[in-house]
């Protein structure tokens, strides 16, 4: 199972630790971070009032294995940014939907959104499977380019409407 805890300065030097290249720090937080990633930065990121930041803890292992954010973009819309399962161990375990599951549960419940969106790089197929089986679709109007090593990465946005959601999971 999967819970969702603070995000706090002495969380800061596990995630650096985790971010060990340019390439994945682009791939989660595209440029709001410069690499290497900094505790000046992420002292930044923490002191921005429209962001929530998250440990991603696996309660069954009891030990956190990710980072993520819930960040306010407008009225009731918010935006899930800096997904990242840290400590390789847990990646390739099919964790995505459950952290998916908590982010999403999260921001209909606690922040009362009614609109999350998040952006995700075309290559990254195996995120976008899993964004879908969590309910987000392909925004098409809504792309954009990087440039990463003279290679261009387009970034697909993706959203899911509370009140599009078919069951009452979200009714709170």
């Amino acid at each position: 199972m999967i819970k969702l805890e603070a995000f706090t300065e002495k969380d800061f030097e596990r995630l650096i630790s985790w971010v060990d290249g340019k390439e994945l720090l682009i791939t989660i937080a595209g440029n709001y971070f410069s690499y290497p990633l900094t505790a000046h930065q992420l002292q930044t990121y923490l002191d921005d009032e429209k962001s929530y930041s998250f440990n991603i803890i696996d309660t069954d292992e009891n030990k956190i294995i990710g980072h993520a954010e819930i960040c306010r973009q407008g009225n009731a819309i918010f935006k899930i940014d800096k997904l990242l399962i840290g400590d390789k161990s847990s990646r390739g375990k099919g964790l995505c939907r459950s952290i998916m599951q908590a982010l999403v549960d999260h921001a209909f419940t606690q922040l009362h959104a009614s609109i999350i969106e998040l952006n995700v790089f075309a290559w990254n197929i195996s995120a976008i499977k899993c964004y879908e089986k969590t309910g987000f679709v392909i925004n098409a109007d809504k792309t954009s380019l990087f440039e990463v090593d003279n290679k261009k990465w387009t970034a697909l946005n993706m959203t899911i409407e509370k009140r599009k959601i078919q069951h009452n999971a979200y009714s709170g």
